[in-house]
């Protein structure tokens, strides 16, 4: 007896361990690596497996997932770059050998222009020192990578190269001349347009100085001095000289101011410049000047010469590199007529120097001012662009540049603000926030606030709660109106308007959902209610939302069919129908929101696999489950009049119309079958989409519907040819199968994945097998009946197990064979059942002549060091033979059991005691445990053995009291012994869900051993 209670005990052990394993990424990396391109330029893309060498993989180079190079030796592509060429790129690496082994890289983006770029040239200055040097920088906006070439033109010459293929991208220059630069880069090199030209000149080391002969700190009335104009560096020069002074006297044009007679009229200061003879006697009429100044010429022939008058001056003004900035003070975008306002030009880099300014005014006049600042009244004809530049004092002739225009913008009306309030309704013990802003927003304004008449004065801060400028909180009720003022001295816009606050009373309405559902799905019928406590006062109410819908006036607000244009939030008030001035506060938001698509349920069943006459457990999920929802079961007939695989006739199973539980059993399932949920709630009711459909396979062969496979085995090689056969009551047939790839699971027909040929379909599994794990084969006729479901597995190379696909009867005669790809066998062939070496010698075929329940295992074979997958071979038993084992089990495992439990009852002589010993289950498995309440015995058997062989089924015991204890507290309790089917509700998409018959790790059930504990129960 203890065998039987052993060998029926390890049927409980079957589990299925599922393994995998993540290849490490590829890289693709490109050179030059540079993001932004142009069109001209040539690229490599170079592609590192970054596992084993080169030479061990064949590439493949995609852009925008569009093959551009198929698979070859190299693992790097050069390309020439057009516009079009724009995107992401991927390269994908295959393993030399194994059609089946790929890898996928990182994507590279690419961005090129259509034209190709300019080089800028800029300087740190414009002309050279004495002695010193001018720093040119070339760049090529918003790209890198670049080299650079530079070149230099003077006048009458053409252009010389005088730096190549720098890595800098600066240079040092000292001499004048026509500078320009461009970038390259790339292998073949890619030049960029050349800059624009850049102008470089030599300034004169000559300098004029005012100095007085005698050095005398100080002069006295009647002394004679001389005041001379001194050029350093200019000794071998001829020069012509030019006084100004800020005395009335007129000083010669000579170089010596000789004053005989010193006198008060000779105060002020005094400056000169040189006149340089540039040219004489010479026959050019054209000289090329690069100093500031006046300039005038004369002719002059014969001999004696006779000269001409001299021509009318031209003045030549010398650029400097300082830079004059116009700016506001204060620098608002918008000023009002009757505001305060200072221009003001700044001349960067010029401290030390004295400066004139000249101003460009928008009345187009321009003049000269000691003034760096123009102090404007703000009219509407101030308005307009204004800019200035710098000349300098001591050399009249150097002058910057005119600065960037300012644009003053006055407007002629004066400004209004504006006063809001968040409520008009001041609820007891709280404050109403107020804001006050200028209706034109512009920046600088403080704002004043008032209460009652207009003549009162701005509330102080003891008045109100600051908030944030142009916010205050306020407690009193009143008329409250608002200015704004900024600037110094103060300008003042107009008042606001007034606004009213009114005291309310102490009522807080709510805005309340029913049901309160935490989604709302569209076309639902919900109702949006305004309660307000308080349930001695007569209300009216009033409604706010941000939806395009208006509720009513009503305390109610009923949607019959919700829609998204419901969606927003909602406030709502009310007020005493007795004193209607006496109003509750706006009550807090609620958002509404609206789902637009339907919800789909998750259908799981449990088992996926099973034996005749096996209970099947399905579990219907919906995101909130708690949220009010019905349940509907249904039966998924397909209905090949349609001609599309995905399209069934779900008929309503019995009973299963609006059941408040999540979960559905159908006891007494034979045959293969798909299923389908959907929920309901609401009323009138409302209801999800239906779900996906979810079978539970069967292996056994019925008449009305079988599906067999020839060759008749469960492996097979990728590129062997197999065939489906559907046979039963029908003369119309479609071949389906289920697949699963990870967390993806496809539903496909014969035609997708093979060739339909009336009843037969001949598989791709080159193809279907490449992609996809654990596939389900099955026959649906047109009357709806559904065939047996088969597992097959297919690989590329090695070893193969051939054994049969459906489950074998006791006592019929098996051979399993061991099958190479290509090749006969010239060594010994070693077969293994549950891991256990069964067979060791050049026999090629494992001979069974008649099977047994013992023979019932996983096989695999080996051979040369290549082993194949294991497969399970099932053995059907005889029912009488069956029904005797498991009966004998089951009463020697409860009398055991039984007398466990009494004698440790007795042990601990608790008044309402039990113990119950159950195998540990997860909460998951525990939650969903459906009691099968009606079945024979040799249903209970037959169901129980595959629902072991399939890891479906766990068994515990429930203790419950006898129905007449007959008055006494310590008297043994009657214990009744039942199995329930657990079925292993998994969240959605489930890898655990696996739909492998035939690869089952039968090492699991070790772990299985190790999930018994012991518990107490107490009544």
């Amino acid at each position: 007896m203890g065998l039987t209670v052993l060998s029926v005990l390890s049927l409980f052990l079957l589990n299925i361990t599922l393994c995998c394993g993540d290849a490490q990424d590829a890289e693709l990396s490109l050179k030059p690596n540079v993001s932004h391109l142009f069109a001209g330029e040539s690229v490599t893309f170079i592609c590192d497996m970054r596992e084993g060498n080169a030479t061990d993989w064949f590439y493949k180079f995609n852009w925008n997932d569009q093959e551009m190079v198929h698979f070859t030796k190299s693992s790097s592509y050069s390309l020439y770059l057009t516009a079009e060429l724009s995107g992401n790129y991927q390269c994908i690496g295959r393993r030399n050998g194994l059609k089946d082994f790929t890898k996928q890289s990182n994507n590279l983006t690419l961005s090129i222009s259509a034209h190709r770029p300019t080089a800028t040239i800029t300087a740190d200055k414009t002309t050279v020192p004495v002695g010193g040097s001018v720093t040119l920088t070339c760049s090529v906006q918003g790209s890198a990578g670049w080299t650079y070439d530079w070149f230099r033109q003077i006048p009458d010459s053409r252009e010389v190269a005088i730096n190549t293929n720098s890595l800098q991208n600066f240079i040092s220059v000292s001499d004048e001349g026509i500078y320009q630069c461009r970038g390259r880069r790339g292998n073949p090199v890619f030049f960029t347009n050349l800059s624009k030209v850049y102008h470089i000149q030599k300034t004169l080391s000559n300098r004029a100085f005012v100095t007085l002969q005698q050095n005398w700190t100080q002069i006295f009335s009647g002394e004679m001095i001389t005041i001379k104009c001194e050029i350093q560096g200019g000794e071998n020069t001829e020069w012509q000289y030019e006084w100004r002074t800020t005395s009335s006297k007129t000083p010669p044009t000579h170089s010596e101011y000789n004053i005989s007679r010193a006198s008060f009229t000779y105060n002020g200061q005094y400056w000169c410049k040189e006149i340089q003879v540039i040219r004489n006697e010479e026959p050019d009429q054209m000289i090329t000047v690069t100093q500031g100044g006046i300039y005038y010429c004369k002719g002059g022939r014969g001999n004696p010469v006779f000269f001409t008058e001299d021509s009318d001056p031209i003045t030549i003004e010398k650029r400097v590199s300082n830079k004059a900035v116009v700016s506001l003070e204060p620098s608002w975008p918008l000023i009002f007529s009757g505001e305060k306002i200072t221009v003001r030009c700044q001349i960067s880099l010029g401290r030390r120097t004295e400066w004139e300014y000249e101003w460009s005014k928008p009345d187009s006049s321009t003049g000269l001012a000691n003034n760096a600042s123009i102090n404007l009244n703000a009219s509407v004809i101030s308005s307009g662009s204004y800019r200035c530049m710098g000349k300098n004092k001591q050399e009249l002739y150097s002058v910057t540049e005119w600065s960037d225009v300012i644009t003053l913008t006055v407007s002629g009306n004066r400004p209004k603000t504006s006063i809001s309030a968040d409520s008009r309704v001041l609820p007891e013990g709280d404050t109403v926030t107020l804001t006050c802003s200028v209706t034109l927003s512009t920046p600088g304004w403080s704002f004043y606030w008032y209460r009652g008449k207009k003549t009162s004065e701005p509330l102080t801060m003891a008045e109100v709660v600051l908030h944030s400028d142009g916010q205050i909180g306020v407690s009193q009720e009143g008329d409250y109106w608002c200015r704004g003022g900024r600037g110094n001295p103060v300008y003042y816009t107009d008042y606001s308007d007034v606004i009213s606050i009114k005291k309310t009373v102490r009522n807080r309405p709510a805005v309340t959902l029913h049901p309160n559902w935490p989604e709302v799905y569209s076309r639902e019928t919900i109702t949006l209610k305004c309660e307000i406590p308080g349930e001695d006062t007569e209300w009216d109410y009033e409604w706010a939302t941000s939806s395009s819908h208006q509720p009513p006036n009503q305390n109610e607000y009923k949607i019959n069919s919700v829609s998204t244009s419901h969606r927003g939030h909602y406030w709502c008030k009310g007020r005493m129908r007795s004193a209607q001035q006496n109003s509750t506060m706006w009550s807090a938001s609620f958002q509404l929101k609206i789902v637009y698509n339907k919800p789909r349920p998750v259908l799981t069943v449990s088992p996926s696999w099973l034996s005749p006459g096996a209970s099947v457990t399905l579990n219907c999920e919906v995101e909130h489950p708690s949220a009010g929802w019905s349940f509907y079961w249904y039966k998924a007939v397909h209905d090949l009049k349609t001609y599309s695989y995905e399209y069934y006739i779900y008929e309503l199973l019995p009973d299963g119309s609006g059941t408040a539980q999540d979960s559905y059993i159908i006891h007494g399932q034979t045959h293969t079958a798909g299923y389908v949920c959907r929920a309901g709630r609401g009323d009138p009711e409302y209801h999800t989409d239906h779900s996906q459909p979810k079978f539970v396979w069967s292996a056994d062969l019925n008449s009305a519907a079988s599906l067999t496979v020839s060759p008749n085995s469960v492996q097979h090689f990728i590129y062997d040819s197999v065939t489906l056969n559907c046979s039963g009551n029908s003369s119309q047939w479609r071949i389906m199968i289920f697949t699963q790839h990870g967390y993806l699971r496809k539903l496909r027909e014969c035609g997708n994945w093979g060739i339909m040929t009336e009843s037969t379909c001949n598989i791709d599994l080159d193809w279907y097998h490449r992609y996809h794990r654990y596939p389900v084969y099955w026959c649906e006729s047109e009357s709806g009946q559904f065939s047996n479901g088969i597992n097959i597995t297919a690989r590329f190379t090695g070893v193969i197990l051939v054994s049969p696909v459906h489950p074998v009867n006791e006592g019929d005669s098996v051979a399993l064979g061991c099958k190479l790809r290509t090749g006969n066998f010239n060594s010994t062939v070693a077969f293994y059942k549950n891991g256990k070496l069964i067979q060791n010698d050049d026999r090629e075929k494992l001979n069974i002549p008649a099977v047994s329940k013992s023979d019932e295992g996983f096989y695999k074979c080996e051979y040369s060091g290549h082993e194949s997958p294991q497969s399970l071979m099932s053995v059907k038993g005889s029912r009488s033979s069956l029904s005797v084992s498991l009966i004998t089990g089951l009463v020697s495992g409860v009398s055991l059991i039984l007398l466990l439990s009494l004698l440790l009852c007795c042990w601990h002589k608790k008044p309402k005691g039990t113990l119950c010993i159950r195998p540990a289950q997860s909460q998951e498995t525990s939650q969903t445990a459906a009691t099968v309440q009606t079945m024979s015995q040799d249903e209970n058997q037959q169901q129980i053995y595959s629902s072991l062989l399939h890891g479906d089924m766990n068994v515990y015991e429930s203790c419950r009291p006898s129905e007449n204890t007959g008055g006494r507290t310590d008297d043994y309790r009657n214990i009744s012994l039942q199995l329930r089917s657990v079925g292993q509700r998994g969240k959605r998409d489930d890898p655990e869900e696996t739909s492998d018959y035939h690869n089952v790790d039968p090492n699991s059930a070790t772990e299985s051993c190790r999930s018994f504990q012991t518990c107490h129960c107490w009544m």
